[in-house]
């Protein structure tokens, strides 16, 4: 499929609107009605599209989350897309900047709708009032000198659906009553992502932390963790340069746990 072809005319396309140039990406949109997942889209064109390229679907039947999760959505309620970035400046020993630019950019784009209860929870979600409103899945293509040629930041969010079979799930409207525009929020994120990329790429790193770790999910007081050795209480204190949570216990010492290595209960 050539780069160029939009699965659907943009007379029907509801997010023709999000379709424009950014000031720091050369930026594409590209509709689908239905994809199997639209990070794997995304990395069909991968090296071949313009940074900032992005894919959204109405609905994918084979979405994913973090660690071989599946990620699942109505058609037509939610906001599911993709897109790619070159940080070729980056090396994988610090990708997980790429999670902590990303997740403050919804959190920005979403906090205004819902300035009480938003948090960023660690590693890869969104979360309103203890339920899931989002998650993020990032896939790297590392090059030369463990430096990272290529990145798809696939991102799902919760919007206008009302229903979910689990009741660990919220969106948008359930709690504000109404619909959203999904291509709004979309450009929102996309800008908010532009200047946090361009932080990040000028050095910024502090500052991107003290902002992530001040948003993140039960960030304060103690809170029962699940590990491999069992049930823990743990106070959060940061997420450390690697990704990992860095906690500690009612004694003070310090623990520093990779994705699955812990869970909130």
């Amino acid at each position: 499929m050539d780069i160029n072809h939009i699965s659907m005319n943009d007379l029907f396309n509801p997010f023709s609107s999000a379709i424009q140039t950014d000031a720091l990406f050369d930026r594409a949109s590209f509709y689908y009605e239905s994809c199997a997942s639209t990070n794997d889209l995304a990395q069909t064109y991968l090296l071949h599209a313009a940074e900032g390229t992005v894919f959204i679907a109405d609905y994918q039947y084979k979405g994913r989350g973090q660690r071989g999760s599946k990620w699942t959505s109505e058609s037509g309620k939610n906001l599911i897309f993709s897109f790619i970035i070159y940080p070729q400046w980056l090396t994988i020993y610090r990708v997980f900047a790429l999670n902590v630019i990303t997740s403050l950019a919804i959190y920005d784009a979403l906090v205004d709708h819902l300035p009480k209860g938003m948090a960023i929870k660690w590693p890869n979600d969104l979360y309103y009032l203890d339920k899931k409103l989002g998650g993020i899945l990032i896939e790297t293509n590392i090059g030369n000198g463990h430096k990272i040629k290529a990145a798809v930041i696939g991102i799902g969010l919760n919007v206008n659906q009302l229903y979910f079979e689990s009741g660990n799930f919220t969106s948008l409207a359930i709690h504000k009553g109404n619909s959203f525009d999904r291509a709004l929020l979309l450009t929102h994120i996309m800008d908010a992502f532009g200047s946090y990329y361009a932080h990040l790429q000028n050095g910024m790193n502090n500052l991107l932390w003290e902002k992530y770790v001040n948003r993140l999910y039960r960030k304060t007081g103690f809170h029962i963790f699940a590990t491999r050795n069992g049930w823990v209480e743990r106070c959060i204190l940061s997420v450390n340069k690697a990704g990992e949570l860095v906690v500690a216990g009612r004694d003070g010492t310090q623990y520093c746990y990779k994705p699955k290595e812990i869970a909130f209960i």
